[in-house]
C-alpha cells in the first residue's frame, strides 16, 4: 500500500473511533476529517462540496421536507384512535404500532417515521395506562426494519444505490431492496413480538419494579424535622448523589458525606425522579427559581421534552438557551444518558435523546420547543396547530408511484412532490428547512468525498484484496456474509450512513477482484449498516427511545441481539435466493 492509501485509511479509522466516542458533534467531526483529507491531498479541493450535490443527500433533504408536511395532517391521529379502539391486548397493540411504523418507514426516512409515530405511541400508552417502555423500543426497531425495504427507507440504501450508479450508470430501483428487506423485516418483527418488553402495567400493578428515572437538578435545601441533615443523608434520600453544595454562591470544598446542610444551600445532585418529587412535596427541597413554590407546581406548568436529532439544542449548554430564558421557562431537571457534571446545571451540554423537565406557561413552552426543534412528550402537545388538509398524502403517494415505476429518478420525483406541496401552501419551506436534521446531512455530505477518495486512490482495492486473501477462492455468498458481518459489527458504534460510505467502495472493488456481481455485496453493506439494535446510541431512533422511556443500556442488548442474529441469517438466505 502507498503512503497516501495508508494515510487515508488511518484518517477513516480515526474518524470512526471519534464517532464512537460520541464526545463531539458528528457533523463537526466529519467536516474536520474532510478538511484534513483536503490538506493532506487525499481529496481534491474541487471535490470538497461534491457530497452536497450527491443524489443521496438531495433525496434525504426532500424526504425530510415531505415528512414535515405529513406531520401536520390528521392521518396518524386517526390511526391512534383506530389502534386504541380495535386492539384490546398488549400483543395486538404492539403489532399494530410496529406494523404501522415499519410501513411508514418504507416510504420515508426511518428517523422521520419514528418521529411521526412517537406522539401516537405515547398517546395510546397514556390512554391505556401502559408503560411507554412496552412500546418505544419495539417501535424504534420496527422503523429500522421497515427502512430496509426501499431505496429511500434509510440513508444507507441511498448511499449504496449511488455507489452502484457510479459503477453501472444506474442505481437500485425503488423496490429493489424489497425482496430481501421484506424478509428481514417480517422475521425481525416476529422476534420483536415474541420477545416484547416485560414491564410493569400501571393499570394492573404487580410485576418487577420500574427502573428509577435518574435526573440531574439544582435545588434549594430547607431544613425539616423529618428531612436529611447532611450531604450523605440527602444523597440517600434522593437515591442518587449530591455532587456539589453552593453556600452564599461559594462552592463547599472538600465535600464530605458528613458535611452539614444549612437553609438556603443550593444542591447539585443526580436523583431518582420520584424521590426528587417526594422531597419537593415534603418541603425539604425547593425549586431554586424566583417565585418558585415549595412543592411541585400544578401540571399545567410542567412539560417534558426530548432533544431530537435535528434540534438546535444539540451541543448547546443550558446557560446559552436564550429562547427559553426570554420566555421565562425554567429547566428544572435534565435526564441524560451519561451525565458529566463538571460545574453547574447550566454548564451541561445537551445531546440527542436528553429529556428536559420544563416549568413555564404552556404556550411559551410550545413556542420555545418548536423554535428549538425539540419534541414535547408530556403533557402531549394537543394544542399544536395542525393542517386538516389531506393533500400531502396523495401527492406523496403519486411521487412514490412515479419513482417506483422508473418514470423519473427518485430525487426528481420527490423534488416534484416538494414543489407541489409548496405551491399548494401545504408546506412552509422556510420553517421546514429550519427543522431539517442538518447534522446527519452534513455528516453524509462530508463523508461522501472521503468514500470516493477511498475508491479513487486504490485503498478500497487494497482492502478488498485483503478480504479476498482471507477468503481465497470464495464465491459471492461467503464474501456477502463477510461484508454483512463486518457492517453489523461496526454500525452499533458508528452512524449507519458513515458505515455505508466506508464499505460501499470496498464492496465494489471486491466484486471486481472476485468477479462477482456488485449488487449482493452492496445490499449486504446497506443491510448490515441498518441492523442496529444492540445499543441505544447506534441509531438516533434508539437514542430517542432510550431518552424518553428511560430504558437501561442492557435492555437494548438483551432485546436487540436476537433481532440482529435473525436479521443476519435471514438476510444472507434472502440475498442467496434473490441476488446470487
Amino acid at each position: 500500500m502507498t503512503f497516501e492509501q495508508i494515510g487515508l485509511l488511518l484518517l477513516l479509522i480515526a474518524l470512526l473511533a471519534v464517532f464512537a466516542l460520541d464526545r463531539w458533534r458528528i457533523e463537526i467531526v466529519a467536516l474536520c476529517g474532510l478538511a484534513v483529507a483536503v490538506a493532506a491531498g487525499f481529496v481534491a479541493p474541487g471535490e470538497v462540496f461534491s457530497g452536497f450535490s450527491n443524489p443521496a443527500v438531495v433525496t434525504v433533504i426532500e424526504i425530510l421536507l415531505i415528512v414535515r408536511a405529513l406531520a401536520r395532517t390528521r392521518l396518524l391521529d386517526s390511526a391512534a384512535r383506530w389502534i386504541d379502539a380495535r386492539m384490546p391486548g398488549d400483543t395486538g397493540l404492539l403489532a399494530a404500532l410496529c406494523g404501522l411504523g415499519a410501513g411508514l418507514s418504507v416510504f420515508m426516512n426511518n428517523i422521520g417515521a419514528f418521529a411521526l409515530m412517537l406522539p401516537v405511541a405515547l398517546e395510546v400508552a397514556q390512554a391505556r395506562g401502559r408503560d411507554p417502555r412496552l412500546l418505544l423500543m419495539p417501535l424504534s426497531f420496527a422503523t429500522l426494519l421497515g427502512g430496509l425495504c426501499s431505496a429511500i427507507g434509510t440513508p444507507a440504501n441511498l448511499v449504496v444505490s449511488a455507489a452502484l450508479a457510479s459503477e453501472r450508470g444506474r442505481g437500485f430501483g425503488f423496490f429493489d431492496f424489497a425482496p430481501v428487506g421484506l424478509c428481514v423485516a417480517l422475521a425481525g418483527l416476529a422476534v420483536i413480538l415474541w420477545r416484547r418488553p416485560r414491564v410493569p402495567d400501571t393499570e394492573q400493578g404487580g410485576g418487577t419494579e420500574a427502573t428509577p428515572r435518574q435526573v440531574v437538578s439544582e435545588l434549594r435545601f430547607a431544613p425539616t424535622e423529618a428531612g436529611p441533615a447532611t450531604v450523605a443523608q440527602a444523597g440517600a434520600a434522593l437515591s442518587g448523589q449530591v455532587h456539589a453544595v453552593l453556600r452564599a454562591d461559594r462552592r463547599l470544598f472538600p465535600l464530605r458525606g458528613d458535611t452539614p446542610l444549612l437553609a438556603g444551600d443550593l444542591l447539585l445532585a443526580d436523583a431518582a425522579l420520584e424521590r426528587l418529587e417526594q422531597g419537593l412535596a415534603a418541603g425539604w427541597l425547593r425549586l431554586p427559581g424566583p417565585g418558585a413554590p415549595a412543592g411541585a407546581p400544578g401540571p399545567d406548568g410542567w412539560a417534558e421534552a426530548v432533544v431530537m436529532p435535528q434540534s438546535l439544542l444539540v451541543g448547546a449548554r443550558i446557560a446559552t438557551l436564550e429562547s427559553f430564558a426570554e420566555r421565562d421557562i425554567a429547566i428544572e431537571a435534565l435526564a441524560v444518558e451519561t451525565p458529566r457534571i463538571e460545574g453547574r446545571l447550566a454548564d451541561i451540554r445537551l445531546g440527542i435523546g436528553d429529556v428536559l423537565f420544563l416549568r413555564g406557561r404552556p404556550g411559551a413552552i410550545r413556542d420555545a420547543l418548536e423554535e428549538a426543534g425539540a419534541l414535547q412528550v408530556s403533557p402531549l402537545p394537543r394544542a399544536q396547530p395542525r393542517s386538516h388538509a389531506r393533500l400531502p398524502v396523495p401527492v406523496f403517494a403519486a411521487g412514490i408511484v412515479v419513482s417506483a415505476l422508473g418514470l423519473l429518478p427518485v430525487p426528481v420525483a420527490l423534488g416534484a412532490v416538494v414543489l407541489v406541496l409548496c405551491l399548494a401552501r401545504a408546506l412552509d419551506l422556510r420553517a421546514a428547512l429550519a427543522e431539517i436534521n442538518w447534522p446527519i446531512l452534513i455528516l453524509l455530505a462530508a463523508m461522501i468525498p472521503l468514500g470516493e477518495a477511498v475508491a479513487a486512490n486504490g485503498a478500497a482495492r487494497e482492502l478488498a484484496g485483503m478480504i479476498g486473501t482471507a477468503l481465497p477462492g470464495a464465491g459471492a455468498l461467503p464474501l456477502t456474509a463477510a461484508l454483512l458481518g463486518l457492517a453489523i459489527l461496526v454500525t452499533p458504534f458508528v452512524n449507519n450512513s458513515a458505515t455505508a460510505v466506508v464499505f460501499a467502495p470496498i464492496a465494489l472493488e471486491l466484486s471486481r477482484i472476485a468477479h462477482v456481481p456488485p449488487e449482493p455485496l452492496l445490499i449486504a453493506v446497506s443491510l448490515g449498516a441498518s441492523l442496529d439494535f444492540v445499543t441505544p446510541f447506534g441509531h438516533h431512533n434508539n437514542t430517542l427511545a432510550f431518552g424518553i422511556a428511560h430504558y437501561r443500556f442492557a435492555d437494548f442488548a438483551r432485546a436487540g441481539w436476537p433481532v440482529t442474529l435473525v436479521g443476519f441469517v435471514v438476510a444472507l438466505a434472502a440475498i442467496r435466493i434473490f441476488w446470487i
